[in-house]
């Protein structure tokens, strides 16, 4: 009986889908991913090329005024982490942040959790943005003036069956029958709120950093290098 060389057998054997990290930690001094502190107004960003952690870090500026002030992007297509969002097999995400003294006013000191949100901006006909947003954190003001740098991390449990994950809230139209799945299968941005966007707030004065921006996907038991910018 002719057999299979051990090369050529483990050859045809499918390939397992290696878990990956997109990393955004602008030391290349470039945004590709088109991260930036938004408002109502839209989006800014600077990127400084030390003080970070460690090295380059997305400044938001000063002023910045938002009632929610967030970390936000759009990624443009053939982008690293377009892909990801498209993957369906989100597994995580965080960032690295921290809180400046913004020397404007007015200022905003109440007690807040970070928040993690994904954003569909496609799937409704009548151009309604659907997102979901975590529901739980880790604190994030509030007596905690972040003179440096932090973490906050997300699970995305992307596999999840339930309609809504726990820990999470969904928005949709109602008459689109819109489940968690179908926010995986169709995501075209994420957040990271500072103020839970759940939150009652006003307009405030903030000067806020980012770092280390990480997106992971793909398998979940299988750890692979990161791919940095």
């Amino acid at each position: 009986m002719k057999t299979l060389s051990a090369a050529l057998a483990l050859a045809l054997l499918p390939a397992a889908t290696m878990a990956t990290q997109v990393t955004d930690n602008f030391e290349s001094g470039t945004n590709p991913n088109q991260w930036g502190w938004t408002n109502n107004d839209g989006g800014a960003y600077i990127i400084e090329m030390a003080g970070g952690s460690p090295g380059a870090w997305l400044d938001s500026g000063t002023p910045y005024y938002s009632d929610h002030p967030n970390l936000t992007s759009i990624p443009p297509d053939g982008t690293d982490l377009r892909t990801a969002l498209a993957s369906g097999t989100l597994h995580a995400a965080s960032f690295s942040f921290r809180q400046y003294a913004s020397g404007c006013f007015p200022t905003y000191t109440s007690r807040s959790t970070f928040s993690l949100e994904l954003i569909d901006l496609h799937s409704d006909p009548g151009g309604a943005v659907i997102e979901a947003h975590t529901t739980t954190g880790a604190p994030s003001i509030g007596g905690l003036h972040f003179s440096v740098w932090t973490h906050a991390n997300f699970a995305i449990p992307s596999d999840s069956t339930d309609p809504v994950p726990d820990g999470w809230e969904l928005n949709a139209p109602p008459e689109l029958n819109y489940t968690w799945q179908d926010l995986m299968q169709n995501i075209d941005g994420i957040r990271f709120f500072v103020i839970n966007p759940d939150d009652f707030t006003f307009d405030a004065c903030w000067r806020l950093g980012a770092d280390n921006v990480t997106v992971t996907y793909g398998s979940s038991f299988t750890p692979s290098g990161a791919k940095t910018r």
